[in-house]
């Protein structure tokens, strides 16, 4: 996403900090993600799956249809989250090798 259609509730005492969508169609839901996994598909490809929790609608006066549009969103927006924190740690962290616990 070249120009960010969310922003942080950096204020927020709720972990994981809750994200709030600024344009578009859900202008001011607040939401925050759940558990987040990637699953390998026999094509060879990736699918993002993830959990959410809205925290405030404020278009209560309307159902919220919880549809592909919408799931879309959520996931546009948490893969350019992904993506900027992948920047942010650089490859020199993604290339240390992982130490694996005795319980792994």
């Amino acid at each position: 996403m070249s120009k960010k259609n969310y922003k942080f509730d950096d204020e927020s005492r709720i972990q994981p900090v809750p994200i709030e969508i600024t344009k578009g169609k859900y202008i001011g839901l607040k939401f925050q993600y759940g558990s987040i996994n990637f699953d390998e598909q026999d094509g060879g490809g990736m699918s993002l799956n993830f959990d959410y929790n809205i925290l405030n609608n404020p278009s209560m006066k309307t159902v919220l249809e919880e549809d592909q549009e919408f799931i879309d969103t959520l996931g546009k927006i948490l893969i350019d989250v992904i993506q900027e924190e992948l920047e942010e740690v650089g490859e020199e962290f993604l290339r240390e090798p992982v130490e694996k616990n005795e319980d792994s």
